[in-house]
């Protein structure tokens, strides 16, 4: 049972982070087609990962979809008629999510623990799958969410222009996984190199800068980053280690 929760978190990653194009999520609050095909996209996921025994999780998916259906309208409903964060948007659409999945779990588990001892390796697998899917897909558009409040500011603005397009996603994306390798290695000591490292590289654009808003920007940033990219990959190995 728990390779079955793997696959449905897995299912979910992909589905709304790495095969939702960003002009679905804009198109879809005033084109309902658009969340169909979100949903369709997930449809086909579920029924991908669960093709060997679709009878006894028919159900499953059924109610998956229907709830994945019912929190997005959810989101769009508020996101029409409140005037509510992104990030806070994103943060009760992700938790309710997972919560269904969850339910599913919990529901539909005799005998799951039994089960899960019986399958170490491919678990551990579908596990450093979904590590991999935070650091590279989820975090990024949760810490852009965090951010867009700041991105109104024009002068701020035409300083983030100055910079390589997505540079920064990029840049964020590769210290999580060093982060990542680093934490699974026991080699703890590389984080705090690799913290100094961007420290240095970035102190010289930040002292030409003068600019206070801009600084606190890229220091907030590259806390966040390596805070979330620690979470990750601490609570991975923790995981790993009860597996």
């Amino acid at each position: 049972m728990l390779t079955s929760l793997l696959k449905m978190l897995i299912a979910h990653l992909i589905g709304d982070f790495v095969l939702q194009p960003k002009s679905w999520v804009e198109k879809r609050n005033t084109q309902i087609q658009y969340l169909f095909l979100h949903i369709a996209v997930h449809a086909g996921l579920l029924i991908l990962f669960f093709i060997n025994d679709l009878a006894g999780n028919w159900q499953n998916i059924v109610f998956l979809l229907s709830a994945h259906l019912a929190i997005d309208s959810l989101k769009i409903g508020l996101e029409r008629n409140w005037r509510i964060k992104p990030i806070y948007l994103f943060t009760l659409d992700q938790a309710l999510h997972f919560a269904s999945i969850a339910a599913v779990f919990f529901f539909r588990s005799n005998g799951a623990w039994q089960q899960m001892m019986q399958q170490l390796q491919v678990d551990k697998l579908l596990v450093g799958i979904i590590a991999l899917l935070l650091l590279v897909f989820a975090i990024p558009i949760g810490i852009r969410l965090f951010f867009s409040k700041w991105h109104k500011e024009t002068d701020f603005n035409n300083k983030r222009k100055t910079t390589l397009f997505n540079a920064g996603t990029i840049i964020g994306i590769m210290e999580r996984l060093m982060i990542l390798g680093f934490v699974l290695l026991d080699m703890n000591e590389g984080i705090g190199f690799l913290l100094a490292a961007k420290s240095i590289f970035r102190f010289g654009d930040l002292t030409n800068a003068r600019d206070t808003k801009f600084t606190e920007y890229v220091m907030i940033g590259t806390l966040l980053s390596f805070g979330l990219g620690m979470l990750v990959a601490f609570s991975l190995k923790q995981v790993l280690a009860l597996l």
